[in-house]
């Protein structure tokens, strides 16, 4: 009752853990979804947080190129000195002239760092100068100012009103250098707006916004992002400067932009725009939503695999449970049976023995009798022990088998010869047909003895109803092994107990309501003793019409 209870109870945990298991795996799945889409998301934002740190950055080294080119170059140009500062992202410097009537004139800074006269370049088709970035080829074109002041007393101090005036017939246009833009000005940007690793987890590429198969850097393509860039900056900023001394303060303040041609209506919308390239952003291989889904299945996958191999060890628990206790439930039996088969013999010994210590026992005839009596309950008992004897030996982890040739003919004639005469007297019928080919296997002679010894006990024992057994020892080259059979025509082994005669301490239900004698050791040690040789026992048994054991050898 304790034992199905355990049964039971164990049973049912496994069932709970296993469904807690399901319940687990249910719910990681559901939270893989929202994390992998909330990663994605995270993602994305920081993506687009260092584009827009790009565009920043970019966009403000367009401002101090072109801050420079108002203040040092034009200082260069008016004053007749030679540039010697150029900023980097420029390529190609000219100063662009538009007279109202006429045809525009230009001057080129030279590798002397002069203006010198040059023509205008065709790429060059502005109507005016105003303050814009071109496509192509990527240009800066940048407006020049004249500055008006206009004094403004108050109780705070005096407001000194700059005016910018915006002239439409001079300008500086400056041509980008587009090989320092793609070797080192993207790839500086890219690692301080994205990361050092950035490279080796998206590809990067700049195109005009509205050429997008025109690449200035990278490959054009699939984006996960896009970010525009390069827009030029507003009228220029005079900044706030201190009073030249106490107590009177002043300030510098732009106040508005004007234009010094006739005509006006010059609008200030394109210094303002987003920008004219655009930079895409794109996850190698497979776009980020999908990269973060492909992520989420191969963790998803690995914690999976980690709940069914947990499912498996639970399942193998109860299953090594399970079979512990009906391996318990044998050996109980088993114990249970061999302390009667031992009592057995030891009562008839010791009555029979009794008897004739005390005199009962007259005549040649009876003595003999007896005498018969007491060996063959002798042999039964050391049969037992010896049985029991070779189990725990077999299984132990100190016994190593022998090794070396073993002539499996001579072996089983010697078995059958060594049991001949018992058989005979118990009016059996023996048959012998070993093959003349037989080769010689490796393994431990006196382990295949035993076995064979076993077979034959088992045979004779079970089949006192056929009183037959035939022996066979046949080679098969095909599967290159020797097959030794001992057949029988006893009550043969039922169906349901096929599965488990080979267990230890496991007896058939006919043998046991029969009152055969026997431990259930006996074809264990047969399994147990091809196993070791690399082989295995197999039955055919039919009920009513007997049994065939065979034992398979690899040679």
């Amino acid at each position: 009752m304790g034992r199905r209870f355990g049964s039971r109870t164990l049973l049912a945990t496994g069932a709970v853990l296993a469904v807690l298991l399901a319940a687990l795996a249910i719910v990681q799945y559901r939270w893989s979804t929202r994390v992998a889409a909330a990663d994605a998301e995270r993602e994305r934002e920081h993506l687009d947080s260092a584009a827009s740190l790009w565009a920043s950055e970019f966009n403000d080294i367009v401002r101090q190129t072109a801050s420079d080119l108002e203040n040092y170059a034009r200082t260069a140009l008016e004053s007749g000195q030679r540039l010697t500062v150029v900023p980097k992202p420029i390529g190609e410097l000219y100063y662009l002239s538009v007279p109202p009537e006429g045809a525009p004139q230009a001057r080129r800074l030279s590798a002397d760092g002069l203006f010198e006269p040059a023509e205008v370049p065709a790429w060059i088709a502005l109507a005016r100068c105003a303050g814009f970035a071109t496509e192509q080829p990527p240009a800066l074109i940048v407006p020049l100012y004249d500055v008006a002041s206009a004094e403004r007393h108050g109780a705070a101090g005096t407001r000194i009103m700059k005016t910018l005036r915006w002239r439409q017939d001079r300008c500086f246009v400056a041509r980008m250098d587009e090989t320092y833009l793609r070797n080192t000005l993207f790839p500086q940007l890219i690692r301080r707006s994205f990361g050092p690793a950035a490279a080796n987890e998206y590809d990067f590429a700049v195109v005009p916004l509205h050429r997008p198969h025109d690449a200035l850097y990278g490959s054009p393509g699939r984006a996960d992002l896009r970010k525009p860039f390069f827009s030029m900056p507003g009228p220029l900023e005079l900044s706030k400067v201190p009073a030249s001394g106490p107590p009177r303060r002043q300030m510098l303040v732009v106040q508005h932009v004007e234009a010094t041609a006739t005509g006006g209506g010059t609008a200030l919308a394109d210094l303002f725009g987003p920008g004219i390239w655009e930079l895409d952003v794109a996850h190698k291989g497979v776009p980020l939503a999908a990269a973060f889904e492909e992520r989420r299945r191969r963790d998803l996958l690995f914690s999976m695999t980690v709940e069914a191999l947990l499912l498996a060890a639970i399942a193998f628990l109860v299953i090594a449970a399970r079979r512990t206790e009906r391996l318990a439930d044998r050996k109980m039996r088993f114990v249970a049976g061999v302390s009667h088969e031992l009592r057995t013999p030891v009562s008839a010994i010791a009555m029979l023995s009794r008897n004739q210590a005390d005199g009962l026992v007259a005549g040649a005839e009876r003595v003999k009798q007896y005498g018969e009596l007491i060996h063959q309950q002798s042999r039964r008992l050391n049969e037992m022990v010896e049985q029991t004897l070779q189990y725990a030996g077999i299984h132990s982890s100190l016994r190593r088998p022998a090794t070396g040739e073993v002539d499996l003919r001579r072996l089983i004639q010697e078995a059958v010869d060594g049991q001949r005469e018992e058989l005979a007297r118990g009016g059996f019928e023996i048959e012998v047909a070993l093959a003349e080919n037989l080769p010689p296997v490796s393994g431990d002679a006196a382990l295949l003895r035993t076995a064979f010894d076993n077979l034959l006990s088992n045979a004779q024992k079970h089949a006192d109803r056929g009183h037959w057994i035939r022996v066979t020892a046949s080679y098969s080259a095909q599967h290159k092994e020797v097959r030794i059979g001992v057949e029988d025509r006893g009550a043969g082994i039922d169906a349901a107990d096929q599965a488990e005669i080979f267990e230890p301490f496991c007896r058939g239900r006919a043998a046991i309501e029969a009152q055969i004698p026997g431990s259930g050791l006996g074809l264990s040690l047969v399994r147990s003793a091809a196993e070791a040789h690399r082989g295995n026992v197999t039955l055919e048994s039919e009920p009513g019409r007997g049994s065939t054991f065979t034992l398979h050898l690899p040679v």
